[in-house]
């Protein structure tokens, strides 16, 4: 019995997957998948949500020169329930950090959705180098380990092996750069969403990524918000990096 699920699995997949070189679809979604991605109960209340996995570029034409090299976007959204999803305006959360993933999104996408009356898909990803994407670790070298001088978070004393590791893993870092994450975001909105007008919001570190997102300025955007601004233009050297919420609140 098990052995013919197996071979079922294998010739659905392979359909599948001839399927999708066909027709160059780089989405591998959506698949039903709970709205929470942790709880403290170990289960979910359902599978509200929808779940993907992008393959994008390592290196997309102009950043980068890596060639046929790939790397993985998780995405995932709440679909609109108060009408046709095809046809439903949509809103991107992206979160800051710098690094974090979208976990703790969870409960503003919910929010937000609710508020809508279901009206809109809310989507969110984890930018490239975090989370569930393709994450920048240093396993060779661990230095990102529980028993490492700082346990998660890198010591001064580790960044040297930590980029040689990942030196020996990509050659071009230029693939986890801010253009290269809001060119995630821009292709995913334009080739993967249903082309209505879309919002986007950042906080904080996510308002860095939106704010490239500006300059690649997808057709299918309609507005942006900014919570919390992180910013490179027009801040001086020896302010920078300024967060313009935390500089006041911090008397900074």
């Amino acid at each position: 019995m098990i052995f013919r699920l197996a071979v079922g699995l294998a010739i659905v997949a392979a359909q599948v997957s001839a399927e999708t070189n066909t027709t160059g679809n780089q989405l591998n979604g959506w698949y039903p998948c709970a709205e929470y991605t942790f709880s403290d109960d170990g289960n979910s209340t359902g599978q509200l949500a929808e779940c993907a996995v992008y393959m994008a570029p390592l290196c997309y034409p102009g950043i980068c020169a890596s060639v046929n090299s790939k790397i993985e976007i998780f995405v995932k959204r709440l679909p609109a329930v108060g009408g046709d999803p095809e046809k439903a305006t949509n809103v991107w959360l992206v979160e800051g950090g710098p690094g974090r993933p979208s976990p703790s999104m969870g409960s503003r996408m919910l929010d937000l959705h609710a508020k809508l009356n279901g009206s809109s898909n809310v989507y969110t990803m984890d930018h490239r180098g975090t989370g569930r994407s393709r994450m920048l670790d240093c396993v060779a070298a661990q230095a990102q380990t529980t028993a490492s001088p700082k346990g998660r978070n890198i010591d001064p004393t580790e960044v040297a092996a930590c980029a040689k590791s990942l030196s020996f893993k990509y050659t071009e870092f230029a693939g986890f750069s801010v253009t290269s994450a809001a060119t995630d975001l821009a292709t995913l909105i334009s080739k993967y969403t249903n082309g209505a007008s879309t919002i986007v919001y950042g906080v904080n570190y996510g308002t860095m990524l939106v704010e490239r997102l500006m300059h690649l300025d997808p057709p299918e955007v309609t507005g942006y918000v900014m919570d919390g601004i992180v910013s490179t233009p027009g801040v001086a050297t020896d302010k920078f990096e300024y967060f313009s919420e935390s500089e006041v609140n911090y008397g900074e």
